[in-house]
């Protein structure tokens, strides 16, 4: 990756500063992560819209395919959360910045797992950008294809939360960026941030992509 991608510029300093000052939800409090207890997960995943990023988009974008071997929300594993989704609060200051757009608003409940037994959730939102031939599996099966003719999304790919000493967000993304008609080109967004569960918001950031996560804790 080029090497100024680490290097926030000023309007995405003050969209994170932005984010900081924003309220605390719930009742302040904070739980030990423990495997076997049930969370609810709220994210708000959006595009970074400044010129540096647009720069960094047309930099190290190129044909990527994401890997969507994972489970789908609303089912058995990953439920859609009875509360609904409580951070639009949040999704509003990005969006009010000026330095950001939403492109999903996700909320569901799960089980605590640890890294090893913790399903992947697979992720497409956004815009649909028309279809693709084929869609691949994990690198051991890549060679063949699993699903054909199926939408193409803005963002693609997979994450999950896990639990170990603390809960941990981790995200394997592609981003796709529209060419009118012409195949999309892909961002890679894969990173991984540590939280609490409780009222506190976390951040992980990455230069083209960002995402706001809060975890409740659904039992004492």
């Amino acid at each position: 990756m080029h090497a100024k991608a680490d290097r926030p510029d000023p309007n995405r300093r003050r969209l994170v500063s932005g984010l900081a000052l924003l309220p605390l939800f719930g009742l302040g409090t904070t739980a030990t992560a423990q495997v076997g207890r049930r969370y609810r997960i709220e994210l708000v995943i959006f595009e970074h819209t400044t010129a540096e990023s647009r720069r960094l988009q047309q930099e190290i974008a190129s044909v990527r395919e994401p890997n969507l071997a994972g489970s789908e929300l609303g089912g058995r594993i990953y439920q859609d959360s009875r509360r609904g989704f409580e951070l639009q609060r949040a999704a509003s200051r990005v969006e009010d910045s000026g330095a950001g757009r939403v492109i999903a608003r996700l909320a569901w409940d799960q089980l605590g797992r640890d890294h090893t037994a913790t399903p992947w959730l697979k992720v497409q939102q956004g815009r649909r950008l028309g279809a693709r031939q084929a869609v691949f599996g994990d690198s051991a099966t890549a060679a063949q294809p699993i699903v054909a003719d199926e939408d193409r999304y803005e963002l693609e790919g997979r994450l999950r939360v896990w639990v170990g000493r603390f809960l941990h967000l981790e995200t394997d993304l592609v981003y796709h960026i529209d060419r009118d008609g012409s195949e999309p080109l892909g961002v890679t967004v894969r990173g991984h941030q540590r939280m609490n569960s409780g009222s506190q918001l976390f951040y992980l950031d990455h230069p083209v992509v960002g995402i706001i996560a809060r975890v409740t804790r659904l039992d004492s």
